[in-house]
């Protein structure tokens, strides 16, 4: 099993931003030291913590700190770019990392974005699919034409080509069946964040309808990961403020877009608001938990959340992470 890392680089205490910067990415370039398979950047825009909104600007940044792990987007909202655009970014990172780029690409699920660009946010799944098609189309024909709803291109051609041939690989983020039923047909691999069973089923039957195989599918799913022996209910009253600010964002801005609530699988009888989103406890919990997931979903690979906003990245983030790189990660590789 592929497993990856993940921050969300948000600054709610007000940390100076350079330093910021830095100490976030020093732990995904030691994530890959300790053996993380690909470090993944996030992306939002105009939020008050400065959520992440520079994925190339980030990506290149670990081009040049990193050597072998992959590096990917996590995800890039595909309706706010330009495709064409995109498609000509992600050839210039694929060909500065040498081939060991991944792009995910989303619709989002935050109406405030959508509307800074000027666009209905209920025009998120038209605008994904036109989307996908032009990406596609620039990494591949040289020159190509599109007339869609959004698109009028004639005669666009993309350079410089990727490095990976066709193109690098495709991943498309989903959290409800629709969003996954795309993902297949368009023959992309799927960042899930979903245990219902029903969003990977639509997975494989958008890949039946494209006439794909399920052989070399890749599916994922992100869980956030504490790895300690403390009591877990301490590390989580310790926390709980940065965790639960970690959700809240998300439980906000998907209620705005009608989206139902995100639901990780994990069985937490606290009643906390957001306890069942963290995952807090031994090595040996912590590997019986995401078995089971792995034993009962088509899980390919696995991505860590990283540490929560707020928490120290070069003490308790990097302890946390060094225990789950030690006793976790070998594990769950082998599976």
């Amino acid at each position: 099993m592929h497993v990856a890392f993940t921050m969300d680089f948000r600054n709610p205490d007000g940390e100076p931003w350079g330093q910021f910067f830095e100490d976030r990415l020093w732990l995904m370039t030691e994530a890959e030291k300790m053996g993380f398979d690909s470090l993944l950047v996030q992306e939002h825009f105009f939020q008050p913590d400065g959520y992440s909104p520079s994925v190339p600007v980030f990506l290149s940044a670990l081009i040049e700190r990193t050597s072998r792990a992959r590096l990917g987007s996590y995800t890039y909202i595909l309706p706010l770019h330009h495709a064409a655009q995109l498609a000509q970014e992600t050839a210039v990172l694929d060909q500065l990392s040498g081939g060991r780029l991944d792009v995910c690409v989303g619709a989002g699920h935050n109406p405030a974005e959508y509307l800074c660009w000027g666009y209905s946010p209920k025009t998120r799944p038209s605008r994904m699919e036109e989307g996908m098609t032009v990406l596609k189309k620039g990494w591949t024909e040289r020159p190509f034409s599109f007339h869609g709803k959004y698109y009028q291109l004639d005669n666009v051609g993309v350079w410089p080509e990727p490095f990976q041939q066709p193109h690098p690989p495709l991943w498309v983020a989903a959290t409800s069946a629709p969003a996954a039923e795309r993902a297949g047909r368009h023959g992309a691999h799927l960042h899930a964040a979903s245990v219902d069973p029903e969003v990977h089923a639509a997975y494989f039957r958008g890949r039946e309808e494209a006439g794909l195989p399920r052989e070399g599918a890749r599916i994922s799913n992100p869980w956030s990961i504490t790895v300690t022996d403390e009591n877990p209910a301490e590390v989580w009253a310790r926390n709980r403020e940065k965790y639960q600010r970690r959700w809240r964002f998300y439980s906000e801005v998907r209620a705005g877009m009608g989206d139902e609530e995100l639901a990780y699988g994990l069985d937490n009888e606290a009643g906390d608001l957001y306890r069942d989103f963290e995952l807090i406890g031994p090595a040996v919990t912590v590997i019986e938990t995401l078995k089971h997931f792995v034993d009962t979903m088509p899980l390919t690979d696995l991505v860590h959340s990283g540490p929560a906003a707020g928490i120290p990245i070069r003490t308790e983030a990097y302890d946390d992470l060094r225990r789950f790189a030690d006793e976790v990660l070998p594990v769950v590789q082998g599976w």
